[in-house]
């Protein structure tokens, strides 16, 4: 993989990390924790190419290390002070030969889905716990495909990829400063289209993980949180490169214009509808081999709307976005396409974005821009 790529992708990891870093002021030397758990389950055979190397179960192991918040930023409050930290997992994906096994380091999130009501709280609480964890990094794959070696195993086209977790626990005991949990473990592995083949793995796993907090029953006093604006509306410019078919070709260019406007709906969500015009100076190339002749560059653009949802984390945001195409003369890819990333506030006015562009399962390209805020 090319020194371009992985240097996005420690971008990313770094991007994820500042996170930690910058709300994790303050908090007491000793506060905080680690667990370990083992985990079983398969690679989900999201599309027909991949049924032939589903040969077993996999298994692996993953371990945390994380400090519970306190009152350094408003979104620990929000969020009813989340656990975050360092995840580092292993999996064995069943079919050591050609998928082989993967590793992978993120940033991790674990957000408590119980409603806190008193004016405090301490993280000893005892009774029924649930969290929704999220994670995001860099994963390495021992196993990629190669024309000679391993042309069957059309999944991942480069051993450095980006690492997605999503996660459900729920508390199943808890005694002095340990806790047993219990949940299902999604991981996600892909390179983003960046280089080809690329249609990526999804681990479906249990788990059962042993929790260890220090100074535990730390107790804090719940803050006031105020939602800081009620419509916002911003433009950016981003881009990236993408392969097509066949794979170890050339890199093509990517620019994306977006107009988005949202609208408050608490601290922590925000609702907005916008426009994308993408360039993908890929799909001429695609359509002249189509139509076995010159095609201009304007039939390449593609444009189209989409509702917005944004998780808030003070400076950053967490975009979900659903769209559809209103110009697409490719018209391979469906009417609906989806993207899914992070924005980081850089002061009032500017922002930074990484975001990934997909049709469903398939990965189409990955970008990272710059915006303004208009107002």
């Amino acid at each position: 993989m090319s020194i371009r790529a992985i240097s996005l992708l420690m971008f990313q990891l770094l991007l994820s990390f500042c996170l930690m870093a910058k709300d994790t002021r303050g908090i007491p030397p000793r506060n905080r924790a680690f667990s370990i758990a083992p985990h079983y389950g398969f690679v989900v055979p999201h599309t027909n190419q991949m049924t032939h190397l589903i040969q077993g179960h996999s298994y692996g192991i993953f371990a945390s290390y994380y400090r519970p918040v306190n009152n350094t930023a408003m979104w620990h409050s929000a969020y009813n002070y989340p656990e975050q930290g360092v995840d580092i997992g292993y999996i064995n994906t069943g079919n050591l030969r050609q998928l082989g096994s993967q590793f992978a380091i993120k940033y991790w999130l674990d957000l408590p889905l119980n409603r806190y009501r008193p004016e405090k709280t301490t993280f000893s609480n005892k009774g029924f716990h649930h969290w929704l964890g999220l994670g995001l990094g860099v994963g390495y794959a021992t196993k990629v495909w190669d024309l000679e070696t391993n042309h069957q195993s059309s999944v991942l086209g480069s051993k450095i990829n980006t690492s997605l977790n999503l996660q459900y626990a729920v508390r199943l005991m808890k005694f002095r400063q340990n806790e047993i949990r219990f949940g299902l473990r999604i991981s996600h592995f892909s390179n983003g289209a960046f280089q080809l083949p690329n249609l990526g793995t999804n681990n479906a796993a249990i788990f059962l993980s042993y929790h260890h907090i220090e100074n535990d029953g730390m107790e804090i006093k719940r803050q006031e949180v105020i939602v800081p604006e009620k419509y916002r509306f911003t433009i950016s410019l981003s881009g990236g490169l993408k392969e097509i078919p066949p794979p170890t070709g050339h890199k093509f260019g990517i620019g994306i214009f977006t107009l988005l406007g949202e609208r408050r709906i608490t601290y922590k969500s925000s609702l907005g509808f916008g426009t994308d015009v993408f360039y993908n100076s890929s799909l001429q190339t695609l359509m002249e081999r189509r139509e076995d002749g010159p095609v201009k560059k304007v039939d390449a653009m593609q444009n189209g709307l989409f509702f917005s949802y944004t998780l808030h984390f003070d400076d950053f945001e967490l975009k979900m976005q659903q769209g559809v195409y209103l110009r697409d003369l490719w018209k391979v890819d469906g009417t609906l396409y989806h993207r899914f990333g992070l924005r980081y506030r850089i002061n009032a006015k500017w922002f930074a974005s990484l975001m990934l562009k997909t049709h469903f399962a398939k990965a189409d390209f990955g970008e990272f821009g710059f915006g303004y805020t208009l107002r």
